[in-house]
């Protein structure tokens, strides 16, 4: 399918693995300029297809460094299509267990990045009277899971936020969206279950037929299945989809919402 993105500006947080790296990838193969921002970053643009993967240094923990993000994008690529917000996991672990330090920590990691970066791509691509912006949240916002506390109260703040933003922005020609993966096949979900297996005593192999048991389609996702949904819903193949939350988890959170 031809998604019209070749030779427009994105930039994608937490790029330089998992599904933000998959995104940044696949919108790269359509023919974007994708700043991919990370902590850790290469030195030298990557070509891929038609496009390019421009590294990025910068610590979403630093407020400072976050808040310039989408000006740099603008000057030195002179525009900015589309905005990809994706943010690193925050701890695993029950509620009791949480300091405040720990809820502190997981504001700056979950939910300032995503209003500075919103704020700054919004502002962008009213001026220019288009773009698209995309969250990257967690079926846990809908369904929340036993230690996933952090997670799932800061991605719900995020995700009242962008759509605020798609209501507000729509009248300028800029769509606000949410993708919400389930269980992905990423380093940071075998992090967790081998975490699991290490706290219950079984294996990793046991952890993972668990997560799996709940997927009626039965398997857990690859990061490239969600990069395929981001792309279509940044595209002009999407054009009259805004303010939608897409959760993609093979069946595992049911219901209308």
């Amino acid at each position: 399918m031809y998604l019209g993105l070749e030779k427009g500006v994105a930039f994608v947080t937490a790029a330089s693995r998992g599904i933000g790296r998959a995104v940044a990838e696949r919108l790269a193969m359509e023919g974007m300029t994708v700043v991919a921002a990370s902590r850790s970053v290469g030195s030298t643009p990557e070509d891929l297809g038609d496009g390019r993967i421009v590294p990025f240094e910068v610590d979403l923990a630093d407020s400072e460094a976050t808040a310039a993000l989408v000006d740099s994008v603008v000057e030195l690529h002179g525009s900015l299509d589309v905005a990809v917000l994706n943010t690193p996991g925050p701890k695993i672990k029950p509620v009791l267990d949480m300091t405040w330090a720990d809820w502190q920590a997981a504001h700056d990691q979950l939910l300032r990045p995503v209003v500075q970066l919103g704020t700054s791509a919004a502002r962008a691509m009213r001026a220019q009277q288009a773009g698209a912006i995309v969250l990257l949240s967690s079926t846990w916002v809908r369904q929340p899971a036993p230690g996933g506390v952090l997670s799932s109260s800061y991605r719900a703040a995020a995700s009242a936020f962008v759509k605020t933003l798609a209501t507000e922005l729509a009248p300028d020609g800029v769509r606000v969206n949410q993708v919400m993966p389930g269980a992905t096949g990423t380093d940071r979900m075998q992090g967790i279950v081998e975490m699991k297996a290490t706290t219950n005593g079984s294996t990793v192999d046991e952890e993972i037929a668990k997560v799996v048991r709940d997927i009626p389609l039965g398997q857990w996702a690859e990061a490239t299945e969600i990069a395929d949904a981001v792309a279509f819903l940044v595209s002009s193949r999407a054009s009259f989809v805004t303010g939608t939350s897409l959760s993609i988890d093979g069946g595992a959170v049911r219901g209308a919402h």
